[in-house]
């Protein structure tokens, strides 16, 4: 089953001439009827227009759209949530730097913040440290780059070592938090994240972290969340 949100087709006809199109994070659809029968028009910047032809109902058109575009953002949404989440950082940063890095570095922290404000400990000392040094990481300050500078193969193996329990006691938060779907709330997450590509691509703020433009949509989580009795 599909996490990936359905396409929004916008009708765009004219008189008797059929015309619908949907916007996708990689990929552009238009539907026509030429007369004869329904074609789909399907566009990326990274290649020339192309089309597929002989539909008989612009149903069917719809259909085929929606099975090209599972294909083609499979590489963004597998099953597997952490492939699925590595995935995405390798598309938008392919190549990643010290600067990258310092900026993923102060997100982290930053939602390690929100988790204790979500928990009411807003005032304490600990939030506000955690705040002041993800902005530091966000900003990239002399300070944090050379930290990072300066790390060695034995704090390498020990950042994984801690991401890596995170990952894991992050899942035991929700799951004995109680009520929570947590693989749909991880997909939900994810399928937010996608919303953030532009034809594939990504956009950037002058620190590097990416962008949310106009198709961006936030997270849903409630459907994945019971509320207590």
């Amino acid at each position: 089953m599909s996490n990936l949100q359905p396409l929004p087709w916008k009708d765009l006809s004219q008189g008797e001439v059929r015309c619908v199109r949907a916007d996708s994070p990689i990929y552009d659809y238009a539907i026509v009827n030429d007369g004869k029968a329904f074609k789909v028009g399907y566009y990326n910047p990274q290649s020339p227009i192309k089309y597929a032809t002989g539909f008989a109902t612009i149903d069917d058109a719809k259909t085929w759209c929606w099975n090209h575009y599972n294909e083609k953002m499979q590489p963004y949404v597998n099953a597997d949530s952490i492939t699925d989440i590595a995935n995405w950082f390798k598309a938008a940063k392919p190549e990643p730097t010290i600067d990258d890095l310092c900026v993923q570095i102060g997100c982290h922290l930053e939602e390690v913040a929100e988790l204790l404000e979500a928990l009411g400990l807003k005032d304490y000392d600990t939030h506000e440290q955690l705040t002041i040094d993800a902005d530091h990481f966000k900003n990239k300050s002399k300070w944090a780059l050379m930290k990072l500078t300066k790390l060695n193969y034995e704090q390498h193996i020990a950042i994984v070592d801690a991401c890596c329990d995170i990952n894991v006691t992050s899942v035991g938060v929700m799951q004995l938090l109680g009520g929570v779907d947590v693989l749909g709330a991880q997909r939900e997450v994810i399928r937010s994240n996608n919303s953030k590509m532009v034809k594939g691509k990504f956009q950037y703020d002058e620190n590097g972290k990416i962008a949310k433009p106009e198709s961006y949509s936030k997270p849903d989580l409630t459907p994945f969340v019971k509320q207590g009795e």
